[in-house]
């Protein structure tokens, strides 16, 4: 079972299975060389072919792409109510198509995905769950979720990461987490704490 990481600095084992299209719908790059392309913004995260007929496990937690979710609520809703499906956003994907197609208060769970370590849109949609459209339920990262990104991750709202399978060990998680403690006073207001350094912290009047 895969671990992931808390925004308590624990390390836990999840029960829930990530479904992900095949690596083939994947962009991929115009020429040897080039680097691997991003969908637009707006653009569809899959065919409707694939959405369509996406294979899923018949039993156990599952965390499904949005557009399966849109395109096959009624035979999954069942599951929704009974807490043991979530929805994951892929980068291409609006906020506010989410919120227009999940009852977010009913949700177990919000998962975002990071397609590439440079593509950083999840973070932008983590601050709009958190601070536009008030979510306060838990908020997963998921795909190319990096180590040295954990605290800005934490910081933009997220409290639950789960780095692709294989990707690091526990002994790597536990030195990730144990990093964590560098990070004291960041200055900026952040999703996870909105008041700036100067808000936080008091200082010793001046005398004159």
């Amino acid at each position: 079972m895969p671990e992931i990481v808390l925004s308590d600095r624990r390390i836990a084992t999840s029960d829930w299975t990530l479904v992900r299209y095949p690596a083939s719908n994947d962009p991929q790059p115009y020429a040897r060389g080039k680097a691997g392309l991003a969908r637009n913004t707006g653009d569809e995260a899959a065919p409707a072919e694939l959405v369509a007929t996406l294979p899923m496990p018949a039993h156990g937690k599952l965390i499904v792409p949005l557009a399966v979710w849109r395109a096959r609520r009624d035979a999954l809703q069942a599951r929704f109510e009974a807490g043991e499906l979530a929805v994951w956003l892929d980068a291409c994907e609006t906020v506010e198509t989410l919120v227009e197609s999940v009852h977010l208060a009913a949700a177990p769970l919000v998962a975002l995905d990071f397609p590439k370590a440079g593509d950083g849109r999840a973070y932008s949609s983590a601050r709009l769950l958190r601070e536009r459209f008030a979510y306060r339920g838990p908020l997963w990262a998921v795909g190319d979720v990096l180590r040295d990104y954990f605290f800005f991750m934490f910081r933009c709202g997220f409290d639950t990461l789960l780095p692709r399978d294989g990707r690091y060990t526990h002994a790597q998680l536990e030195d990730a987490v144990a990093k964590l403690g560098l990070f004291q006073n960041p200055y900026q207001g952040a999703a996870d704490d909105p008041r700036p350094l100067w808000r936080r912290v008091q200082r010793a009047p001046l005398h004159a």
